[in-house]
């Protein structure tokens, strides 16, 4: 049973305790507040799942956010349909990760309307306040020697900055910053902020709960290997090594012997536990891997491309931090971040 599907299965107890959390108290009286106002309705569309998501928490609850791509769809591989063409056309303002998450976008994040929140629109966390992280037993790898592979080619950026709830933020600022430049009302620019302040505090919270789950596991044990290069700025604010089993075979439809070899002596090296599985069923590279070195696979898969089926931002934050923690040995507390998932859902409602 998926880490998720347990979350849900308690849902209903863990409500009526987040219902009375203050967030969710003050988050009611922000919309009470909020809808009696008057104000031109603005129509926002929000090109990714992940973006909707975070635009969606802080903008008015009276303003329309919508979403362009289904989750089911890889963002890597959209191809902008004629009909998604006219709700871009038509939006007030465009919100979207990026030309490097989504490679369809590169002729739209020119245009005046279209807000940039992804890798090249913030400056990324140093975690400068996780100092307590560097006595992990491997140096936790920088994402500034980015490998080309596969259909997730990013321009040599990784743009999957979300695995760290600090670049999060940054990125709530961003369309925080724009969304106030819509309203002329202060009432309603401080709703904003005051959505805002929600937003960045129970991202701050997932932080410091990621810190305390990630704590549970052995040092020596800090290793996520996954298929791609995608958990960098996961390893990096939270103290693991980080492993993309591409980096070292090239497009997975070519296998030399030579690199199967070398792939092997470095799991082999860093006394890798598990080979973290990024779909289900898990793909042929991985499945060939872990029968090779013996390494088993992840029970669950991790989400690194944005959200997963259901759930929110915080949801697939909590799911991957507990694969990740349960499967190298640690102990995650699944009911507290089930609160936090509960504390954001506030904000859509």
């Amino acid at each position: 049973m998926s880490i998720f599907k347990r979350i849900l299965s308690s849902s209903i107890s863990h409500k009526k305790v987040s219902i009375r959390n203050s967030l969710i108290a003050s988050t009611a009286l922000f919309s009470i507040t909020t809808s009696g106002a008057f104000a031109e309705i603005k129509n926002y569309v929000a090109v990714e799942p992940l973006t909707c998501d975070i635009v969606k928490s802080i903008a008015l609850p009276s303003d329309e956010v919508k979403c362009l791509v289904d989750r089911k769809q890889d963002v890597h591989d959209l191809k902008i349909s004629p009909k998604q063409a006219r709700l871009l056309k038509k939006a007030d303002k465009v919100f979207t990760l990026g030309k490097e998450m989504t490679p369809a976008m590169r002729n739209w994040v020119k245009k005046n309307s279209t807000v940039v929140l992804g890798v090249s629109a913030i400056d990324i966390d140093d975690h400068s306040d996780h100092d307590d992280h560097d006595d992990h037993g491997h140096s936790a790898k920088k994402h500034d020697d980015h490998d080309d592979h596969d259909h997730h080619d990013h321009g040599g950026v990784d743009p999957h900055v979300w695995h760290d709830p600090h670049n999060i933020i940054k990125m709530g600022e961003v369309v925080s910053k724009s969304l106030k430049k819509d309203v002329p009302e202060r009432k309603l620019r401080k709703a904003i902020s005051k959505r805002f302040k929600i937003f960045d505090k129970t991202l701050e919270d997932l932080d410091k709960w990621i810190v305390k789950q990630v704590s549970t596991i052995p040092s020596s044990n800090r290793v996520i290997v996954s298929r791609h290069k995608a958990m960098d700025y996961y390893g990096d604010a939270f103290g693991f090594e980080t492993i993309s089993l591409l980096d070292f075979l090239g497009h997975s439809s070519s296998l030399r012997p030579q690199n199967i070899s070398k792939v092997l002596n470095e799991l082999k090296e860093e006394n890798v536990k598990v080979i973290f599985k990024e779909q289900e069923p898990a793909s042929k590279l991985v499945n060939n891997l872990s029968k090779q070195s013996s390494i088993p696979l992840s029970s669950n898969q991790i989400f690194v491309d944005g959200l997963m089926m259901e759930g929110n931002t915080i949801t697939v934050a909590v799911h991957n931090t507990c694969t990740i923690v349960n499967e190298l040995g640690g102990s995650c507390d699944e009911t507290t971040g089930f609160d936090l998932a509960s504390n954001w859902e506030s904000l859509n409602q």
